[in-house]
């Protein structure tokens, strides 16, 4: 609880950063293309194409502090994709990015990372020494204060850092905001840290009074649709933040509707897919979400681009365990089914398969093709309970 939505931190740079406006005179139209053919490589987890755009645009364009803040946001995502941490249910999670980890970022990842948004911040900095109300520098010294805010919390797990360079990022685009009202993708920023101190609970309020960060939920929500609805390179990321917001406030409709436009506009991404069907599981549309489950599993069954990077076997078993919660009872039945006769499945997942196969026998009245499987789970290693889940209910079917 104590981050409770700090965690959005890193939703708001996932792709923010990468959708900075171009400072001063590199406001053309080619550079706005080619930067977006990027963004869109990032948003379809291309890391690899987007790097190699972003390298292009960096020699074209030395003195642009986008495509360093672009090149660290890589580094950032691409660990975050190794941690397994670019999925809907850590953003709403109340206690992942709470809790202290061992996970140590390779130290040249790492280096990089910083190396590479402290030279975005040199460079927003010379403009700034000779145009110190340059609105564009200061709309990334804003990002780039944001993404180390993010990274601290999704990485390092520090909120003293990340309310050290929250209260920076917010402070520079609150005033930028104060100047020009229309410079809506600004707002991401505004809107996403409002968002985040108004829904810090009671008990931690005094941190917020102490940093000088008050907060208003439902402004940070109003700000965050204005960069969606009215940026103009942001839509896309502020749609997503509306998208996780949605969900944080249980307004499944409305993060459904987004979920949906973003992977239809993207649909290499198995992220999106994933958020799809989770937030159809949210909103108790038991069949839509197995429906829009089950499809993804044929795209990792057919290697399709990006889908082929999720393990089968492992998708496979928690598939056919959130199938057998949404009481998808056939589907969910195949699925273990499948996971016993795949030799890659692991001796957990197998004596879970057995013991999930006995629960839906069981709720479905069919006492023994459910003493069949509970037996087996006895013949195999104890993990997670098992056997004594498997006592229990053979003890309910009178065959203990």
């Amino acid at each position: 609880m104590r981050v409770l939505i700090f965690r959005l931190l890193f939703a708001a740079l996932w792709l923010g950063p990468a959708a900075a406006l171009p400072a001063r005179d590199l406001r053309g139209a080619p550079f706005v293309a080619r930067a977006g053919e990027g963004f869109s490589h990032i948003f379809n987890q291309d890391y690899a194409p987007a790097r190699d755009l972003f390298l292009a645009l960096e020699r074209e364009y030395p003195a642009h502090p986008a495509p360093p803040l672009y090149l660290a946001s890589i580094h950032w995502m691409e660990e975050m994709m190794r941690r397994q941490d670019l999925t809907l249910n850590r953003f709403v999670s109340a206690s992942h990015f709470a809790a202290k980890t061992d996970l140590v970022m390779p130290g040249g990842e790492r280096e990089a990372f910083f190396r590479e948004i402290s030279r975005s911040e040199s460079l927003a900095g010379a403009i700034l020494a000779q145009s110190p109300g340059d609105r564009d520098a200061r709309y990334f010294m804003a990002t780039a204060a944001g993404l180390r805010a993010s990274f601290a919390v999704t990485i390092d797990h520090s909120l003293r850092e990340a309310f050290r360079s929250g209260r920076k990022a917010y402070s520079l685009a609150r005033d930028l905001i104060g100047e020009d009202p229309a410079y809506y993708d600004a707002y991401l920023i505004t809107g996403v840290y409002e968002y985040i101190a108004g829904s810090v609970p009671w008990y931690l309020k005094w941190m917020t009074v102490v940093i000088g960060l008050g907060g208003d939920r439902e402004l940070g929500m109003e700000q965050v649709r204005l960069a969606s609805e009215k940026g103009t390179v942001v839509r896309n990321e502020a749609s997503l933040i509306r998208m996780i917001l949605e969900v944080r406030e249980k307004r499944y409709a409305g993060g459904l509707e987004l979920a949906r436009a973003l992977h239809a506009k993207f649909p290499r991404s198995f992220l999106l897919a994933l958020s799809v069907a989770q937030i159809e599981q949210l909103a108790g549309m038991r069949e839509e979400a197995a429906r829009t489950f089950v499809q993804i599993e044929r795209r990792v069954e057919e290697r399709r681009p990006h889908f082929d990077r999720i393990p089968l076997a492992e998708f496979r078993f928690h598939l056919a365990t959130q199938l057998m919660h949404m009481e998808q009872h056939d589907l969910a039945v195949e699925r273990f089914r499948r996971c016993l006769a795949d030799p890659l499945t692991g001796a957990e997942e197998r004596a879970l398969s057995h013991l999930s196969l006995g629960k839906i026998h069981l709720w479905l009245h069919r006492p023994a093709a459910a003493e069949r499987e509970l037996r087996i789970v006895l013949s195999l290693p104890e993990t997670e309970g098992s056997h004594g889940q498997a006592q229990k209910l053979l003890k309910r079917l009178g065959r203990d």
